[in-house]
């Protein structure tokens, strides 16, 4: 009986012969992989993007879909041309509703398609090497095979982008693992060959971050940033009311320079003439382009800061306010119910300002000046 690796050496020699080499100038006058979106994805190209929890990876893919449905741009990065999208989903979400959100925002969902899918797209690696397609691989390619012809049929735009939804619901084995990493990935890549015009997005989660630095990275093997074409990270900046703002970076775009990064905001919607069991109407989440811009946050940052630091100083006067035996840090933090670093830091600012005078030796109390027993008054 022969063995897995025999058997797949036989299949790949009967399917298409052997690559051979090429000479330097044949390699120049090859034409360059084509973009299917700026910056993104292109042709034959597997990237993954990786998402913080909350983040919304499967709210942006979905916008990025029908960014290629419609074939104008993505966020301001020109798509080529409108494309079908094959968005496969193996973590059982009900998508009806983030669906209908993007079409009653204005969105045309007209060359999106879905697959429900739950056997993991890994191969069965054996003993001697040899790789076995899953049952998951196999049904996704007939999937995408029968996809193919029935748009070929109709007349509608070929399959342009593969979104995968999500890493962990469809690998088998561990992240950890470099070598089933590199299996599972070469797998996407035989099922991507179903549709030779498209590149595809793998949704991930985020795994460690390293102390100060905060380097954002996905979870799992570094196999995950060598073997794929573009990694992207979607995190989650803040929040406002109903809206999240996010960030679109690129870690990794093979071959080209990384572009700045996509300021995104999550908005959350009532969708019209939909109501829960409850009878409260139904929400979602839509994608939106943010207008701000850095110089615009930072002068918000500072100014949340300075009002943050303007109120832990009230409370410092406040707390001195009548009082002639606070002699220590210790003790005004425990009447502020602050930190002690917190106190520490409002005395310094205090100090400078001439609101307080800190003690001249130890044993002295904390003394306000006339304008911080004014401002102390104030507060109380």
């Amino acid at each position: 009986m022969k063995r897995a690796g025999e058997r797949m050496r036989e299949a790949l020699a009967a399917a298409e012969p052997a690559p051979g080499f090429r000479s330097a100038a044949e390699v120049i006058a090859e034409a360059p992989r084509a973009e299917i979106v700026r910056d993104t994805v292109a042709e034959g190209a597997v990237a993954v993007l990786v998402g913080e929890p909350g983040a919304g990876k499967s709210f942006a893919l979905l916008d990025l879909a029908a960014g290629v449905s419609e074939g104008r741009h993505f966020h301001g990065r020109k798509i080529a041309g409108p494309g079908s999208v094959a968005f496969l989903s193996f973590e059982g979400d009900a998508f009806a509703l983030r669906l209908e959100a993007l079409q009653q925002a204005g969105r045309d969902l007209a060359n999106v398609y879905l697959l429900n899918a739950d056997r993991p797209l890994s191969p069965v690696v054996e003993r001697d090497g040899g790789e076995v397609p899953s049952p998951g691989e196999i049904e996704v390619t007939e999937a995408l095979r029968r996809l193919q012809e029935r748009l070929s049929s109709e007349g509608r735009p070929a399959v342009r982008l593969v979104i995968v939804d999500t890493v962990r619901a469809s690998l088998a084995g561990s992240e950890d693992s470099s070598e089933g990493v590199s299996a599972y990935l070469r797998a996407i890549r035989r099922i991507l060959a179903t549709c030779p015009r498209a590149g595809c997005i793998l949704a991930h989660h985020a795994g460690w971050q390293d102390g100060e630095t905060r380097r954002r990275r996905e979870r799992g093997s570094s196999a995950w940033r060598g073997n794929c074409d573009a990694t992207f990270y979607l995190s989650a900046e803040g929040a406002e009311g109903d809206d999240v703002r996010v960030e679109w970076q690129t870690l990794k775009l093979r071959d080209a320079e990384r572009p700045a990064p996509l300021r995104l905001i999550r908005r959350r919607v009532e969708l019209t003439g939909r109501t829960t069991a409850s009878g409260f109407p139904a929400t979602s989440c839509v994608m939106v382009s943010d207008a701000a811009t850095p110089g615009d946050d930072q002068a918000a940052r500072a100014a949340k800061l300075e009002a943050e630091e303007a109120e832990i100083d009230r409370r410092i006067l406040a707390a001195l306010t009548g009082r002639d035996d606070v002699t220590s840090l210790y003790k005004l933090r425990i009447l502020a119910g602050l930190r002690q670093a917190t106190v520490s830091d409002s005395v310094a600012r205090l100090a400078r300002s001439g609101l307080l005078a800190p003690p001249g030796r130890k044993g002295d109390p904390y003394m306000l000046s006339q304008a911080g027993n004014i401002g102390g008054a104030n507060v109380c």
